[in-house]
């Protein structure tokens, strides 16, 4: 008789778990599973304590209604970039095909069987109806998370809402979190077109929470012709959320690399502050800084004219020679290509 084991994977579509456990000074997955239409695919990192890997869909993007749930869990000391391939599409609305197969499956269904009336008409659209990614992440002692997907683009008459809760165990955990958009497709000729868009971000260092960030952009259908947050955003195509965590200062050693970035960021937020005028007619990006937890932790916003002058503030400008110090030359490379 053959004994089937038991297995703790969840069937709900769209669901994904990482778990990353450092041996013999290497990070490597104690577990990786991701449920269609997730998918997971990791690569080798060479730096040490590594781990990489991309994650992406199966249909390309995130078509409307789907649902992606990932749980990571990085135990002490190992690290995991994280990132995706290629821009996040979200698709256009379906909602009112959904909206019509069901009313048709009422009209079928015996009325003996349905409560609903099949003469009613669909209701209104929920949020409950908007594709939603969520990612909960723990980080142990001495863990590193480097959360650095491109930026997601949402189709003409989309909804797409994204939920991140990351909880660092203690003083030494670190973080990384780049959470971006774009406009749209700008060779379709969409520009700030999506119905919805939605992201939320909430940190825990020891339990306490350090940061609550909540955005949201919706049409209110009052204009045909343009969508009623599109004039508060224009000229600018790309805006980025960026926040990184440091490992506490040792007293005796040197800091980390990330503690370095941080002060970099500084240093060049208080220069533009020093010297106002000499930034006065750099327009095409804006930015600014808000440190948190004694200066270790930094949140960026940063608003461009183009993906690409975010793209290359944040890699260059931002994270730099202390993320290039966690993920080597060749790997950071690839980062945000």
């Amino acid at each position: 008789m053959i004994q089937r084991f038991a297995t703790t994977a969840s069937g709900e579509p769209g669901s994904g778990t990482l778990v990353c456990q450092c041996y013999d000074n290497k990070t490597k997955f104690s577990r990786i599973h991701a449920q269609y239409p997730l998918k997971f695919i990791p690569t080798r990192g060479h730096a040490d304590r590594l781990a990489v890997v991309y994650m992406i869909s199966y249909g390309g993007g995130i078509v409307s209604g789907d649902r992606f749930t990932i749980d990571i869990d990085i135990l002490p000391n190992a690290i995991l970039l994280l990132m995706t391939q290629g821009n996040t599409k979200v698709f256009k609305d379906r909602l009112q095909q959904r909206q019509w197969m069901t009313l048709l499956a009422q009209k079928l269904t015996p009325s003996f069987l349905s409560s609903a009336d099949p003469t009613s008409s669909p209701s209104e659209p929920k949020l409950e109806d908007t594709s939603i990614q969520t990612i909960s992440a723990k980080i142990s002692s001495g863990g590193t998370f480097l959360n650095l997907p491109d930026p997601v683009t949402s189709f003409s008459s989309s909804s797409f809402t994204s939920r991140q809760l990351f909880h660092l165990e203690d003083d030494t955990a670190q973080l990384v979190l780049l959470d971006w958009f774009t406009s749209g497709r700008h060779t379709r000729g969409e520009n700030w077109a999506f119905n919805y868009y939605a992201s939320r971000i909430d940190i825990r260092v020891k339990r306490r929470l350090v940061i609550k960030d909540h955005m949201v952009l919706e049409d209110d259908k009052t204009d045909k012709n343009e969508t009623s947050y599109a004039a508060k955003l224009r000229p600018y195509t790309c805006f980025a959320t960026l926040i990184i965590i440091a490992s506490q200062r040792p007293q005796d050693g040197p800091p980390s690399s990330l503690y370095d970035s941080i002060q970099g960021i500084l240093a060049k937020a208080e220069e533009m502050r020093m010297y106002p005028h000499a930034m006065k007619e750099q327009r095409d990006l804006l930015w600014s800084v808000s440190p948190f937890l004694e200066q270790r932790g930094v949140l960026v916003r940063i608003a461009g004219m183009t993906t690409e002058m975010v793209r290359d503030f944040v890699k260059l400008e931002c994270l730099g020679e202390g993320l290039k110090a966690i993920v080597g030359n060749g790997m950071f490379g690839k980062i945000l290509m």
